[in-house]
């Protein structure tokens, strides 16, 4: 059995762990697929909690509610990257030779199958644990986190579509343009995840503890975090 750092680290497995439970009956086929997958599955759910609690210690180890959004922020700024590859091939149907390039090029180690297999558990562990620390920050009632991490996704899902796009095209005209825009889009994204690492949310609403005493007690409905 894992082994927390305190009360408060096991409490936000906890919650974790509730939201996935929720997401199993959610209506969008994505999310239950994935929920029951790792609940269903000795392993991975054995995988899953290990890197959760690691991804969930910094937030665990803060005290004050300031302290403790930022570090959500930051955990699902990671998350939003372990995302990404997957989610373009998924996207934007990538197959064939186009498909081999990009894993050759993320995964220089591993051979083809083997990226693959690596890359659909990554895909798998980092959606599972988006929609727990999604509902975390529902807990705490930021809701300009929710804005904030909506936005550095919609921004880096272009900016990674534009390097795979530079990455692997021929066309060196074309390359040069998509170049020039990609700057831009660099710059918007790092001035979002300034924001996310530095903007502070409101002192309306006390800490995790409070806050997930509250949710228990049921003095207010907790929102539909699965509504991304």
């Amino acid at each position: 059995m894992l082994r927390y750092s305190s009360s408060r680290h096991r409490q936000l497995m906890t919650e974790s762990e509730y939201a996935l439970q929720g997401a199993t009956e959610s209506p969008v086929p994505r999310e239950s697929r994935i929920a029951d997958t790792i609940l269903s599955d000795s392993k991975k759910y054995r995988e899953w909690e290990l890197r959760h609690a690691n991804l969930l210690l910094p937030v665990a180890e803060q005290s004050a509610r300031k302290y403790q959004v930022l570090a959500l922020r930051h955990a699902d700024i990671a998350l939003i990257h372990r995302r990404a590859l997957f989610l373009y091939l998924q996207t934007h149907e990538v197959r064939g030779d186009l498909r081999e390039q990009l894993f050759r090029l993320f995964h220089t180690t591993l051979d083809f199958n083997e990226a693959i297999l690596a890359e659909h558990r990554q895909y798998m562990l980092a959606f599972s644990s988006g929609i727990s620390t999604n509902h975390i920050i529902d807990i705490m009632r930021d809701d300009k986190s929710t804005r904030l991490v909506q936005q550095y996704e919609t921004t880096f899902a272009r900016y990674f579509e534009m390097k795979c796009f530079v990455a692997t095209a021929k066309d060196s005209d074309t390359i040069k343009i998509v170049r020039s825009s990609l700057r831009d889009v660099q710059g918007h994204l790092l001035r979002l995840r300034r924001r996310m690492e530095t903007e502070l949310p409101s002192e309306r609403t006390g800490n995790f503890d409070q806050q997930e005493l509250l949710a228990r007690s049921g003095r207010y409905e907790i929102q539909n975090y699965l509504k991304l």
